[in-house]
């Protein structure tokens, strides 16, 4: 199974939603399924990434799915299970990654998306996305702020193909994996368990945790199952210490005095006012390992 979603070259999606059969969605979700008419859609393979778009007066990019099997013709076994009169020609797999509380258009000029440049998508289209299309797409659910370097983008798509290969592991349940997919974003169990041990940024001192990301110290995906969700495996960081931290420019001694890497431009810890902390708390121990594989692994020293 992991081969599938580790392969190269795994393809992006879009399908549209009807405005109005919202219970079609609910169905999609119930099966872990999505039907198409167009025969496009007999291309979808297993480790794909599949966008929806509602649409109708308030459309938009809706949700965020991983493609779990390899598209089929539906059968009477085996039959599309919405009853909407449509002819599905194609039924597939999915897993619901993200959704959005409201749809988010970005609008379009000339027939075609502003950011993303896809034209228009209208019910029975079922195009393939390009590979800046596709990112254009994943800013609009909580993964943008895109790589700078050709590291970082190998980085994310090392990351992007772990989170595919989670969420084929269906027998370990929904829930589970969810928890796991959700420690990559600083969120759920993982941030719950950090906040029981860190209370503010190591950098700038600040306690208000709605503005700290919870930032894995031994990275995510280096991680194990107990690791990801481990609140020892983590700091909470004002973003842009968050930034600094995770490409491993700076880095912490078990005292927890900020050490920073030569490579980094002076300029940018005096522009971010970034000083060592005057007074820095010391480290529980099992804090100091995860530390020792930053300082060894991740920084740049």
């Amino acid at each position: 199974m992991n081969d599938i979603w580790l392969r190269s070259g795994f393809a992006t999606w879009v399908g549209a939603l009807m405005s109005g059969h919202e219970a079609n969605w609910d169905i999609c979700l119930e099966r872990g399924l999505w039907g198409s008419g167009s025969n496009n859609a007999k291309n979808v393979r297993a480790g794909d990434e599949f966008f929806v778009w509602k649409s109708g007066p308030n459309n938009g990019w809706y949700a965020r799915c991983i493609v779990t099997t390899d598209a089929r013709r539906p059968s009477l076994s085996d039959p599309a299970p919405w009853d909407d009169g449509r002819d599905y020609k194609w039924i597939f797999g999915i897993r619901r990654v993200h959704q959005k509380d409201l749809p988010y258009s970005p609008g379009s000029s000339g027939n075609r998306q502003r950011i993303t440049d896809i034209p228009n998508i209208r019910l029975g289209q079922f195009p393939k996305l390009s590979v800046d299309q596709a990112s254009a797409v994943r800013s609009f659910f909580g993964l943008a702020n895109p790589p700078m370097t050709v590291e970082d983008v190998l980085e994310v798509e090392l990351d992007e193909a772990h989170e595919r290969a989670l969420l084929l592991r269906i027998m370990d349940g929904p829930r589970e994996v969810q928890q796991l997919i959700n420690a990559r974003r600083g969120q759920g169990v993982f941030r719950s368990n950090l906040e029981k041990i860190e209370i503010n940024c190591r950098i700038t001192g600040l306690r208000s945790i709605q503005h700290l990301r919870a930032s894995h110290i031994k990275p995510w995906r280096k991680s194990d199952d107990q690791e990801k969700i481990d609140g020892h495996n983590g700091l909470l960081l004002s973003p842009h210490c968050d930034h600094l931290f995770d490409r491993g420019w700076v880095t912490f001694n078990d005292d927890g005095l900020m050490i920073t890497s030569g490579a980094l431009e002076r300029e940018v810890l005096l522009s971010w006012r970034i000083e060592p902390p005057a007074a820095p708390s010391e480290f529980l121990p099992r804090q100091v390992e995860y530390l020792e594989y930053h300082r060894e692994v991740v920084f740049k020293g």
